[in-house]
């Protein structure tokens, strides 16, 4: 993808711990939904309303790691640009999967997409995680939710070359059906992003249906005790 030009290089305010010396990742900073008023919305996406969002949209942002307020500082980062796959994404999921997608996941995708998608980083300043293997990507890893869904594909050739079989069966066969089992809370990166990654490359296969589960809340104290636990239950 990289090769073909399919990202956009740009250098743009992000949020900055002064007192960690550190840009804040997605997770490392919670403020309020502009969306939907939830004060404890994270830098990627808000829990409670589903909507995508970047960190800077945050009000009254507040990092995780020292608990300050952040300030913004340059940086540079690769950006996946998601409006140039709206009319495919509008196409192969608002006209072909109408009726064989559930309600929650059909509306949360129609929502994103009639808002208008855009560029969205797929780098970030980190100390760990998979180093951006190009040049000028010192010192910054890959998006977990760009690198995740690849693992899908890798992991695959891994299990099929210890066990002798073509992995190229599971992931570009047309006569395969790929179904994703998700959570409500991973639905944008399951239907939007990784379908743009896999339209960009070509030559995979797109998942022919999403089973999302919703989240049962008991109360604000309880979803968070259960955030704490190391996710959402779902």
């Amino acid at each position: 993808m990289y090769e073909q030009g399919d990202f956009i290089e740009e250098t743009t305010a992000q949020l900055y711990d002064e007192e960690a010396k550190q840009f804040l990742a997605d997770r490392f900073v919670i403020g309020t939904c502009p969306k939907c008023g939830n004060e404890e919305a994270y830098g990627d996406q808000c829990e409670n309303c589903g909507s995508s969002l970047n960190a800077t949209d945050l009000i009254n942002p507040k990092s995780t790691i020292t608990g300050s307020k952040p300030t913004t500082k340059e940086t540079t980062h690769w950006f996946l640009p998601l409006d140039r796959y709206e009319d495919f994404l509008r196409e192969w999921i608002l006209k072909g999967h109408k009726d064989d997608w559930k309600p929650n996941v059909y509306g949360q995708c129609k929502s994103w997409i009639d808002g208008g998608l855009e560029p969205r980083a797929v780098t970030r300043d980190l100390d760990w995680g998979i180093p951006v293997p190009v040049k000028g990507g010192e010192g910054k890893v890959l998006y977990v939710w760009f690198d995740a869904p690849i693992g899908y594909i890798s992991s695959t050739k891994e299990w099929a070359e210890r066990e002798g079989k073509d992995w190229k069966t599971y992931w570009q066969d047309k006569d395969t059906k790929l179904i994703h089992f998700i959570g409500k809370d991973n639905i944008v990166f399951h239907c939007i992003i990784f379908p743009s990654i896999l339209k960009a490359h070509g030559d995979y296969i797109l998942p022919r249906k999403r089973t999302s589960q919703r989240i049962l809340e008991f109360g604000r104290k309880q979803t968070f005790y259960l955030q704490k636990l190391g996710g959402m239950a779902s």
